[in-house]
């Protein structure tokens, strides 16, 4: 019999998850089963532990889940490659650190489907989310907000949150017109859907911010507005 297409596809991007991306992974494709015909594309940004090895484990037992294994260019470009090589209608990005519960999906499909909307944007600056998150972290994603908000002035108060629906056919649009590789991507893709005169509806979320090794340094922070600055300059 002929495989189901699926209504949703979930593209996660990876980088060094470690032992956790099993459990993760394995979390998030209950939540997606509730939706139909289940397509998981985790798409490993060039780990160097044994998160390859914990995909391939997991595929062992949800052959469904689909791996994606690429030299290590970022964020960015490994949502690029992922939502290409979907075939659902719509396509989730989701975090793979499980910061955000993969439980909120459901409710993202739900304002799709009742605003016919081209995408949905998980903001950590709406008023009904539930944000736990450290002092620091916090400042960064008010100063971020405002900087966007003075050189873009979309349409959604949070560009950063990783969670997002798009309508396929739209998504894979306004890619060809991105080239931000890191976590800017989020940002310039934002600003591409504008342009296509996508309808949006921004949606809170919950977070549960999880201390992970590294976290977002002052070198990450200047990638972010480098990569910022030059979406501004291509698109103003």
């Amino acid at each position: 019999m002929p495989t189901a297409v699926p209504a949703y596809s979930l593209v996660t991007p990876v980088y060094n998850e470690g032992e956790r991306v099993f459990a993760n992974l394995e979390a998030i494709a209950m939540v997606m089963r509730m939706l139909g015909p289940i397509e998981l594309i985790a798409v490993n940004d060039g780990s160097n532990d044994q998160t390859r090895s914990e995909i391939e484990r997991l595929r062992q037992r949800l052959p469904e889940i689909r791996a994606l294994h690429l030299p290590h260019e970022g964020k960015g470009q490994a949502l690029r490659v992922g939502a290409r090589a979907a075939t659902g209608e719509y396509v989730i990005f989701f975090d793979s650190d499980l910061d955000l519960p993969p439980e909120q999906i459901l409710f993202f499909v739900a304002l799709q489907r009742a605003h016919a909307a081209d995408a949905v944007i998980g903001s950590k600056m709406h008023p009904d989310s539930t944000v736990h998150y450290p002092l620091r972290r916090r400042l960064y994603s008010w100063g971020y907000f405002l900087l966007t908000k003075l050189l873009f002035r979309l349409p959604v108060r949070d560009t950063q949150t990783g969670l997002k629906l798009v309508r396929r056919g739209l998504l894979v649009e306004a890619l060809e017109h991105t080239e931000v590789k890191g976590f800017a991507m989020d940002l310039e893709l934002l600003v591409r859907l504008v342009r296509l005169r996508a309808r949006m509806v921004e949606a809170p979320v919950v977070v549960r911010y999880k201390e992970k090794f590294g976290g977002i340094g002052f070198g990450t922070v200047r990638e972010i507005l480098a990569e910022t600055l030059a979406v501004w300059k291509r698109t103003r």
